[in-house]
């Protein structure tokens, strides 16, 4: 690889350890902060690619992500936590022993779908940046926002987890799909993350259990 694809490799790593940090991390501003810094990089993942492939709709969807994500979204979450300047922790989480389960939900799950589905096509950008492998951390980045759904009870938290989700399919398919697909997609998910679940979920409850909409 030359220098290019090493750093493309490498914010694509990094956007994938930023994942860990927001898991590791008790109180919610720190969590949104990390969202940001996860979609800044991101954002300069695409960047790179844009100039390697000298694409204008690959800086489209990095000033998209970098907006949309990266400051709307960060804004409004903000905005959202209660009180002025101060920081909510969440109740009852084991840290350790969620990092330790979050690295062997995602190694696994990493495994099985990369060695059984994405090992055996053949790729057209991500094969010409970095080879398949890169595929690894979207991979790892999906799972980390679906574990953080799953593990946390906070209305925020579970945001930022889908959130984190979003990102992964962005930074999976910058290696795969055509970009004008991905941009329609992305602008999608962006207005259904601001509008409906930031604006109302947020408003409407701090936390959210899931069997609570089984009991009725």
């Amino acid at each position: 690889m030359n220098a290019l694809e090493n750093i493309v490799f490498l914010s694509a790593a990094l956007a994938t350890v930023s994942g860990f940090y927001i898991q590791a991390q008790e109180y919610i501003r720190s969590m949104v902060r990390g969202q940001f810094v996860q979609a800044i990089l991101i954002a300069a993942t695409i960047f790179v690619l844009a100039f390697v492939e000298s694409s204008i709709d690959l800086v489209v969807l990095g000033l998209l992500v970098l907006v949309l994500r990266g400051y709307l979204i960060t804004e409004l979450l903000e905005r959202r936590i209660p009180g002025k300047g101060s920081d909510v922790k969440e109740k009852d989480i084991g840290i350790a022993s969620h990092l330790l389960l979050d690295l062997v939900f995602i190694m696994i799950g990493t495994f099985i779908i990369y060695s059984l589905v994405f090992s055996r096509i053949t790729f057209s950008i991500a094969g010409s940046i970095a080879g398949d492998t890169i595929l690894v951390f979207p991979l790892a980045l999906f799972f980390q926002g679906l574990f953080l759904i799953a593990s946390r009870n906070s209305t925020f938290s579970q945001i930022i987890g889908y959130i984190e989700e979003e990102n992964a399919l962005v930074l999976f398919a910058i290696f795969l799909i055509p970009v004008p697909i991905i941009i329609e997609a992305s602008v999608f998910l962006d207005v259904l993350a601001l509008v409906v679940i930031s604006s109302f979920v947020v408003l409407e409850k701090f936390t959210h259990n899931p069997m609570d909409e089984l009991r009725g």
